[in-house]
């Protein structure tokens, strides 16, 4: 969906925007169009437990066995969401229908609005620090400042990987790639070169973790070798962010086996044949990214950040299971 759109309200679920989560509570009809409406966009966030619980679900969805699966679908279509929203258009342009939401249309885009702007400010707010290394969510805001209009990004598991989904914003259709719910740690960089050769003519940025990274940064030689200007844009904070951050707040801030001693990766980029930028400075971040996007070469740019982690993705991660059948009862102990 363009973020040049006036309804656009920016992701839901996992570190994406308040402005959607407050104004999708308002809803007594959520239509939901090609998505499975799968963990990641529906769980509380932000203490926000936001889903409309009174709301009816239309739920458009080409794999039949994902509707009604996360969330229980009032209607139900199995099909293409392209074909289903001309086909829900075209009925109600020519059907006889009584559409309450006209009424109200020009109030409602004032909400949501209203909505963006707060969501924007806070942002802000939570990246204001100017310091070295550079605070996540500084680095995050001065990337997509300096994010090129037609570039493609692809994101990696992980802490600050995740906390992009509040930053990044785009027009063009096959902009995004996340790993998602898969999970798989070393996901962005292979995509983003895959990315960069069926659309040669568009940047392909990876947002990457200094863990996940070491388990795809070999293929910088791939880029090297076969001559794909992909940009991979790598946070160093010293540590497995994600898994730190479940340790700490389960088990007393207590943590085991998620800190990291890295070399320096823009530096085993240059012994790779490509290049490689280092940057500690916000000032300096939007630079490095436009040069990198310029480079005709493989580019890594190695951002010095905090160890500032941001919220986990479940806060009930590793907490007792709590058995709702009761076949299982002997096995809670119950």
């Amino acid at each position: 969906f363009p973020k040049s759109h006036q309804l656009w309200c920016g992701p839901i679920g996992y570190q994406g925007s308040k402005a959607a989560m407050k104004l999708l509570a308002q809803a007594d009809v959520v239509i939901a169009l090609g998505t499975r409406l799968g963990p990641f966009g529906t769980l509380p966030q932000h203490s926000l437990d936001y889903w409309p619980k009174n709301a009816k679900l239309i739920q458009v969805e080409a794999d039949p066995r994902r509707i009604g699966l996360v969330k229980q679908a009032s209607v139900g279509v199995c099909g293409d969401a392209r074909a289903a929203t001309s086909e829900i258009l075209h009925r109600l342009q020519t059907g006889n229908f009584q559409v309450g939401a006209r009424q109200n249309r020009s109030q409602r885009i004032s909400e949501i609005e209203k909505q963006k702007q707060e969501w924007e400010t806070e942002l802000n707010r939570w990246g204001q620090d100017g310091g070295s290394p550079i605070s996540p969510r500084r680095a995050l805001r001065e990337l997509e400042k300096a994010m090129p209009a037609n570039a493609m990004v692809t994101t990696d598991i992980g802490n600050i990987c995740s906390v992009s989904n509040s930053y990044l914003r785009f027009d063009r259709p096959n902009s995004f790639f996340a790993a998602m719910s898969f999970g798989n740690c070393g996901y962005a960089f292979p995509t983003a070169i895959g990315a960069k050769v069926a659309a040669p003519d568009r940047p392909a940025i990876a947002y990457v973790g200094d863990g996940a990274w070491g388990m795809s940064l070999q293929e910088t030689l791939t880029c090297v070798r076969e001559r794909i200007p992909a940009v991979a844009v790598v946070f160093n904070n010293g540590q497995w962010g994600a898994e730190k951050k479940n340790q700490i707040d389960y088990y007393a801030d207590r943590f085991v086996g998620t800190n990291l001693e890295n070399p320096s990766f823009a530096g085993i980029a240059q012994a790779m044949g490509a290049k490689g930028i280092t940057v500690d400075h916000p000032d300096k971040l939007g630079d490095a990214l436009r040069q990198a996007v310029k480079n005709d070469h493989c580019t890594i740019v190695e951002v010095m950040v905090t160890q500032e982690l941001g919220d986990p993705f479940r806060r009930d991660a590793l907490k007792k299971p709590k058995r709702l059948l009761d076949k299982y009862a002997a096995l809670s102990g119950a």
